[in-house]
């Protein structure tokens, strides 16, 4: 079975146990022709794939993951579903928030993701043209732009995430997970997270 998570910026493959991060042209030239099993919250990439792909078959969650929330990404879904107790940090193009508790997502919010802060604060001046610090001292007040960027980063995302998660287990996925897991010293780490949710996606719609 080959699952494929498509992205904004790019696809991720798990083909029988081989973890992939393609970018587009690459993914379908390489698996256009394969059984493939995707979730997609790239509209572009949808109507690409439907012309180049036609074979591969799209899963959309419809009703496997218990939840109140409105508009909930098939990517949220997949990692919500893929836990049964917890919150999930999605570290991508979007930096995600999700609590899941006995089987039921209970909520969850949005940040832009790592990439998407460095360009903004790029775009203000040069001088903060930096590389966010995962390893930065969060219990002290920053003394240089570096940290003080770091800290404006990190800070709010480790403080909400504690106040929300009530002592449930955390669970960082996604591209950036580096930039979190520190934050989360008790943390599992899984980069293969929505690629469980897909697989429950599957057996519960029985494709």
């Amino acid at each position: 079975m080959i699952l494929c998570d498509v992205g904004n910026s790019r696809m991720h493959f798990l083909d029988n146990g081989t973890l992939l991060h393609l970018g587009f042209a690459e993914g379908l030239k390489r698996y256009r022709d394969r059984s493939v099993y995707f979730i997609c919250v790239n509209g572009n990439m949808r109507a690409k794939i439907a012309e180049e792909a036609p074979g591969w078959v799209e899963l959309d969650g419809t009703g496997v993951l218990k939840s109140d929330y409105r508009g909930l990404g098939v990517d949220r879904q997949a990692v919500s579903l893929a836990i049964e107790e917890g919150v999930v940090i999605d570290a991508g193009s979007a930096l995600t928030v999700d609590v899941v508790r006995k089987g039921v997502h209970r909520g969850g919010w949005i940040w832009p993701g790592i990439a998407s802060f460095m360009k903004a604060y790029a775009g203000i001046s040069p001088k903060l043209a930096v590389e966010i610090d995962p390893d930065v001292d969060l219990s002290r007040l920053p003394q240089d732009t570096v940290s003080a960027v770091s800290f404006a980063v990190l800070a709010p995302v480790k403080r909400l995430v504690e106040s929300c998660a009530d002592q449930l287990p955390v669970t960082i996925t996604g591209g950036d997970a580096r930039f979190f897991a520190p934050l989360f010293p008790e943390a599992v780490v899984d980069e293969l997270l929505v690629f469980r949710g897909m697989e429950k996606m599957i057996k519960e719609d029985g494709c």
